[in-house]
């Protein structure tokens, strides 16, 4: 893959979903349709997911966690594809969800803007065409906007997770104060241990106390 393009990774079925969109019907949809659409501008690179050597589900994960940029292609709610759009979005915005004229979404899905393809309407499919470019341009001029409800879900002020973090940070302070606490009254027994030794040299005690480090060595 050319290192000077933008990786466009697409989700989609592999095998017959109906009898209409057969493992066949998915490969030309593919060569033919998608990855001539994606590539139109000569900015990105369209890819799917191959059957070779080694665990495919991992090398799956790696380009839905990896690729800039992910076209789902939601016909027929491929169960594979919607478990894939849930890992995409559970680390990355910068998703596009399609899918064929008449495809009817999931509730939670459908809340999310998705652009249909309509293979027999030629003006409506330019359409499409020119609705899945401005979307890919959105994708790399905007970058942080957010798409996916999990992320806003989880991050952000208010959040569940930005609460958990919070609750984080406060142990880890109480944490760094009670070490301070334990610190400073080492201190005092050291000096006062000093103060005594040159009163009384002949009754000399060695301070054997340990200072405490590790809140201090995680802070830095």
């Amino acid at each position: 893959m050319p290192e000077d393009k933008i990786k466009c990774f697409v989700i989609m079925p592999f095998a017959k979903t109906s009898t209409k969109h057969t493992e066949r019907y998915w490969t030309m949809h593919f060569k033919e349709f998608l990855k001539p659409t994606i590539e139109h501008n000569g900015n990105f690179e369209a890819y799917r997911s191959k059957a070779l050597r080694g665990d495919i589900v991992k090398e799956i994960i790696s380009s839905l966690v990896q690729s800039q940029i992910v076209v789902a292609d939601l016909t027929d709610a491929n169960s594979n594809v919607y478990w894939e759009l849930g890992v995409r979005q559970s680390f990355k915005n910068c998703t596009i969800t399609i899918a064929e004229e008449g495809t009817r979404l999931p509730f939670d899905v459908s809340l999310k803007g998705t652009l249909f393809y309509h293979p027999r309407n030629h003006i409506k499919m330019e359409d499409f065409r020119k609705d899945l470019q401005d979307a890919l341009n959105d994708c790399l001029s905007q970058p942080k906007k957010p798409d996916s409800h999990v992320l806003e879900t989880i991050s952000g002020r208010g959040t569940f997770y930005e609460l958990m973090r919070k609750e984080e940070s406060i142990r880890r302070i109480e944490a760094l104060i009670s070490e301070f606490k334990h610190n400073n009254s080492m201190m005092d027994r050291l000096f006062k241990l000093a103060e005594n030794n040159q009163t009384t040299p002949d009754k000399r005690h060695y301070f054997t106390f340990l200072f405490r480090l590790s809140c201090c060595e995680l802070l830095i």
